[in-house]
């Protein structure tokens, strides 16, 4: 099978309250998090998962303090593209902070999945906040549900309970199956501390439509990774390349 890597294009920083990643932990602790846009080196087309967001957005839509870091153009820029030389994007999920740059890819197919689109477009009211319909509304989608081959040896996988349509890539690679989580999370998610482990495995996400659901995907992901990439995690800024 076609092994792949998987380059981290860090563009902005936020500041948050970790509990927005750690459900009933860690409140009142503000943490500095990444956007990342990921890009799948190695196939025959140009892959990208997300397209992030900038500080600009995180601030007017959100409130967040943040700092750019790379325009999307520029960190494309680093790896030797143009946002029109993309010719897929993977969704992870709709949130204002995965696809606020999707639109300057006009050449690329863009994959979400049916329940995360229909949700988004119409969203609950406590869901409401994580989407900017302005953003995918005029964006012409292809639609999947549960696990889809995007090629040999990348697949998506539902991880439901963040949003109702979050889904997870998994990507082979020459140290075995690279999964990026789709739902956002960091490290803590995954291992959590002595004390709490023996009663949890994981933790939530802390921003989630149906926290059993966001559970059993974050257990779910952790079992099938051999490399595990939590979307929002920081120790993947500097890092050139997975593996």
């Amino acid at each position: 099978m076609k092994k792949y890597r998987i380059r981290p294009l860090l563009l902005t920083w936020i500041e948050i309250d970790m509990s927005a990643f750690t459900y009933r932990f860690n409140y009142g602790k503000t943490i500095r998090v990444p956007f990342y846009c990921w890009y799948i080196e190695g196939a025959d087309k140009h892959i990208l998962v997300d397209t992030g967001a900038d500080a600009r957005t995180a601030t007017e839509f959100r409130g967040f303090p943040a700092q750019d870091v790379a325009s999307f153009e520029d960190a494309l820029g680093n790896i030797g593209l143009k946002p029109g030389d993309i010719d897929l994007v993977i969704h992870t999920h709709l949130h204002w902070d995965h696809c606020a740059n999707t639109s300057k890819c006009r050449n690329a197919k863009l994959i979400a999945t049916h329940d995360e689109l229909t949700f988004a477009l119409s969203p609950h009211p406590i869901m409401a906040s994580g989407y900017k319909k302005d953003l995918f509304k005029n964006l012409d989608f292809m639609l999947v549900k549960g696990e889809y081959e995007v090629a040999p040896g990348i697949e998506l996988i539902p991880a439901p309970g963040h949003t109702p349509g979050t889904q997870a890539v998994s990507i082979n690679t020459e140290q075995g199956k690279a999964i990026i989580t789709g739902f956002c999370s960091i490290k803590e998610n995954f291992e959590p501390p002595e004390g709490i482990r023996e009663i949890m495995p994981v933790i939530a996400p802390g921003i989630h439509l149906d926290a059993v659901e966001a559970f059993n995907s974050t257990l779910r992901i952790k079992g099938l990774a051999d490399i595990l990439i939590p979307i929002h995690d920081p120790s993947f800024v500097g890092v050139d390349s997975i593996p």
